[in-house]
């Protein structure tokens, strides 16, 4: 049996990937707010990982007899799309609990439970974490403390010569989700790219979230070809 763990599963990326995944199989435990998944073996668990405890409170029902386990951090937010010194304490609080905290939380719990069995961790990332977006200061910060935590864990992974574990972070581009609608109704004086991103709907240019969802699945196949790091699924 294999058991996915996935965070953020009530609409865009982290839904498909809950989908694909029950279609080749696998037992899904979606971490989210709502559910809208009816499966005989999806499992939901409602908790909103931007409030402050909620991670640290949460169990993770690890299947005892599962022979593989896959993490995918999924759930972020952008949060107030806003210059620094113009956006609320709270969107940078609940922010970084999301995007951060919580995810950080999640994943020491994950490694710590699966230990010694063959597991798998994505960290869904962004071109954000490595470009820096006027307006998107919290949200281009948060992508780019998770990409470094990967690269730590990697690093450790290594020295401890864990053969079990592989550790992506996955920059899947530009999806067609709720978040891409937040970012074409913002003020352009918060945000000077609004118009290349409202020129990416219009033109067709946005991906599909169950075909990006599909591509890295596809990846934890390929595993010996990719080797755990980061990669921009659109460069593969």
């Amino acid at each position: 049996m294999k058991q996915a763990i996935i965070t953020g599963t009530s609409r865009g990326l982290g839904k498909a990937f809950a989908e694909v995944l029950l279609e080749q199989g696998w037992n899904v435990l979606g971490i989210s707010r709502t559910h809208s998944i009816d499966h005989e073996s999806y499992y939901p668990v409602e908790a909103d990982l931007s409030k402050a405890g909620v991670a640290s409170q949460l169990e993770l029902p690890i299947s005892p007899v599962a022979d593989e386990f896959l993490l995918i951090s999924n759930a972020a937010t952008l949060g107030d799309i806003g210059y620094l010194g113009e956006i609320s304490t709270s969107s940078i609080e609940s922010s970084l609990m999301l995007n951060v905290i919580s995810s950080s939380i999640l994943i020491n719990r994950f490694l710590a439970q699966t230990s010694n069995k063959k597991r798998t961790l994505i960290s869904i990332s962004s071109g954000a974490s490595q470009n820096a977006y006027d307006g998107w200061g919290i949200y281009c910060s948060s992508k780019a403390a998770m990409d470094m935590l990967m690269d730590a864990i990697i690093k450790e992974r290594e020295i401890r010569n864990d053969s079990f574990t592989r550790i992506y972070s996955f920059a899947p581009g530009v999806i067609d989700t709720e978040m891409q609608e937040k970012i074409r109704s913002s003020n352009p004086d918060q945000f000077s790219k609004l118009e290349r991103f409202q020129e990416l709907k219009q033109n067709g240019q946005l991906a599909s979230a169950v075909v990006v969802a599909r591509q890295c699945i596809e990846l934890l196949v390929n595993a010996n070809t990719f080797s755990s790091g980061r990669y921009d699924i659109r460069n593969l």
